[in-house]
């Protein structure tokens, strides 16, 4: 385990899929005018956007039905919503409120089609 993936673990007590886990430790974080994907590199303020620590606590005070097995890895602002991995099924899903929208099954998918987007 990486020590990106370890803190992020260890501060928002989860066990992070393989997927977003080689997304930390071969990227870190996406963060441009065109968009952003919530993570972690050495060095950035854990308790801000648009690290995943941050991002996931700001939004579980808002949001408090977020289950301590979600975490926020972006912000869809089309659609005003946070965005969610499930972290025990891999799952991504738009959160509102009470609602949760199905995106992706997996991470990669998501990131795929979100790069895509980026382009």
């Amino acid at each position: 385990m990486s020590n990106r993936t370890k803190i992020i673990e260890e501060n928002l007590n989860v066990v992070l899929p393989q997927d977003y886990k080689n997304f930390i430790d071969d990227i870190g974080i996406i963060s441009d005018e065109n968009g952003e994907v919530f993570g972690y590199i050495e060095g950035m303020d854990i308790d801000k956007i648009p690290s995943v620590i941050g991002a996931t606590k700001l939004y579980k005070e808002d949001y408090k039905t977020i289950s301590d097995k979600e975490i926020v890895i972006g912000f869809d602002d089309f659609i005003n919503s946070p965005i969610i991995l499930n972290t025990e099924d891999g799952s991504i899903y738009n959160f509102n409120y009470d609602k949760k929208t199905l995106i992706n099954s997996n991470f990669t998918e998501w990131l795929n089609k979100k790069i895509g987007e980026l382009k």
